[in-house]
């Protein structure tokens, strides 16, 4: 069912002009200026630095806790319902709960690391499952060379679904799909923010992934709008997938087409999150340099 959603494969429909999305804002002024490289980056440089790539790739590995990663699939499974067109004001249910906490342990990791992070909602419109409003969460890692200006995005859908396309009252646990990338996206975020890039990194949570790839959409519509340079998109879906399929995981006793509750399926979704973080550190000397 799912294929690596990469930012340049729906440039081609944003050239020929169809926006499905509307109104797409940073809710932070600061976050647009980064991503154009108009900044200055000694507010960002670490009193630290730390950017050989041996050393950046040796440091996360030894730093990636399991503890972490487990509590954060606990946490994002209390919250119920992680559908796109979900309950929005509640503080323990429901999608907007979940991005209001995706942004508070960003401003976390942020606080930990010198204040390096800046956090901002990609806030736009579009009609989805009753709901016309929609924001992906965006932590922003301001790279040390402003003449290379084009990001990298490490990039997880934190959304989910039961197997009606806008059930907002199902259980929709959806640990693999896609609370093993979610999680992966804030392990990261919560580990690099401590070391130094040339390249500015996005640590990007999107939502409206499966009602049809509109979070993703809307953020490369807004950096096409907005002319900013893509180097790379990492995207991260069904990392932690128990078995291969089209679901990822068989469905649960309660419809769910997304995999079990944390309790019985966490410790099972690790080995595969953790080659993914292999993968994904591998090639960084090429990406990052």
């Amino acid at each position: 069912m799912k294929s690596f959603i990469l930012l340049f494969s729906i440039l081609g429909i944003i050239h020929s002009g169809i926006f499905a999305q509307t109104n797409m804002t940073l809710s932070n002024p600061v976050a647009k200026q980064i991503l154009l490289g108009q900044y200055n980056p000694a507010l960002y440089t670490p009193s630290h630095i730390v950017k050989s790539p041996d050393s950046i790739l040796h440091g996360i590995i030894k730093s990636v806790s399991k503890d972490s990663l487990i509590a954060y699939l606990m946490k994002i499974d209390s919250y119920y319902n992680r559908n796109t067109g979900s309950d929005t004001i509640s503080e323990n249910h429901g999608i907007g709960a979940v991005r209001r906490w995706l942004y508070k342990k960003f401003t976390e990791y942020g606080n930990e690391n010198e204040n390096r992070l800046v956090l901002s909602y990609l806030d736009f419109d579009r009609y989805i499952c009753g709901q016309n409003h929609h924001r992906n969460v965006l932590a922003i890692l301001p790279g040390l060379d402003t003449t290379q200006k084009d990001v990298l995005f490490l990039q997880g859908h934190f959304d989910t679904r039961c197997e009606g396309v806008c059930d907002t009252s199902c259980y929709s646990p959806g640990m693999d799909d896609n609370a093993s990338g979610t999680v992966l996206v804030m392990e990261l975020a919560r580990i690099m923010g401590r070391f130094a890039f040339n390249h500015t990194i996005v640590f990007a949570c999107v939502t409206g992934e499966d009602e049809g790839l509109y979070g993703s959409t809307a953020l490369a519509n807004y950096l096409y709008a907005n002319n900013i340079k893509v180097r790379s998109c990492l995207n991260n879906d069904v990392v932690g997938g128990i078995i291969c399929g089209q679901t990822a995981s068989p469905r649960d006793v309660r419809g769910s087409m997304r995999s079990t509750a944390p309790t019985s399926g966490s410790s099972l979704l690790l080995p595969g999150m953790t080659l993914q973080l292999f993968l994904l550190t591998r090639n960084w000397r090429d990406i990052l340099n």
